[in-house]
């Protein structure tokens, strides 16, 4: 990640400019446990952009790396530049706890490019952890600039743990909809949601999967997206 500037992708002509939302990849497993990355993207007149990443091991439990800082749009107009400003480390014990600040550090050496690489998918080169390759990202499929977008973690009979970047958004009254991967929509009963992470109640006749959405609508929310 530390790099000169870049030429940037090899891009087609056809539109390439990102839609504003957020975005996940896929969950990641590790011998300890797993990890996943979200991005939030808002291309209106703010330009604002966020990656985070989720880790969670049986050692370190629930640990969070956030990358805040402005979008750029590259010269060619075909895809941004992200150089973050601020990159801080938070930790905490389970999911539904409000997180711990561990470590804040400069990172605006840093410079990710980000292009829309197919519907909706984004790519991200390169990856938080210095990926040469890139990450895919993707976002739902019919998710609006109103509502709060998060994924499925994990899920057992009775509660299934999520995790987006705008949660704590999410107000009382907000209507839930899982949209499974098949594009299946299910109306959920919301539990709790806590900063980034939160719990819904398992639905028992269409369980939740690792890597299904939920979508929040809070009531009378009609807002373009914001942090």
């Amino acid at each position: 990640m530390n790099r000169n500037p870049s030429t940037g992708p090899e891009i087609p002509a056809f539109d390439s400019i990102p839609q504003s939302g957020e975005y996940f990849s896929e969950i990641q497993k590790i011998p300890v446990g797993f990890y996943i990355r979200q991005i939030y993207l808002n291309n209106s007149n703010k330009k604002e952009m966020l990656i985070s990443q989720l880790t969670v091991t049986e050692s370190k439990n629930w640990e969070e790396t956030r990358f805040e800082g402005k979008l750029e749009l590259d010269e060619t107009g075909k895809f941004f530049r992200f150089r973050p400003k601020l990159c801080r480390m938070f930790t905490s014990k389970n999911p539904g706890d409000r997180w711990t600040l561990t470590r804040a550090y400069e990172c605006d050496h840093f410079e990710f490019l980000i292009w829309k690489s197919g519907p909706e998918e984004i790519r991200l080169t390169p990856g938080p952890e210095g990926e040469e390759e890139g990450i895919r990202f993707r976002k739902s499929r019919s998710a609006s600039i109103s509502q709060i977008s998060a994924i499925i973690l994990k899920a057992d009979p009775q509660i299934t743990s999520i995790w987006g970047i705008r949660l704590s958004r999410v107000r009382k009254g907000a209507k839930a909809i899982l949209e499974k991967q098949n594009g299946q929509k299910v109306e959920l009963s919301s539990l709790k949601t806590v900063e980034t992470t939160g719990e819904i109640k398992s639905e028992k006749t269409h369980p939740a999967e690792p890597g299904d959405m939920i979508l929040y609508t809070n009531p009378g929310e009609a807002r373009p997206l914001a942090l």
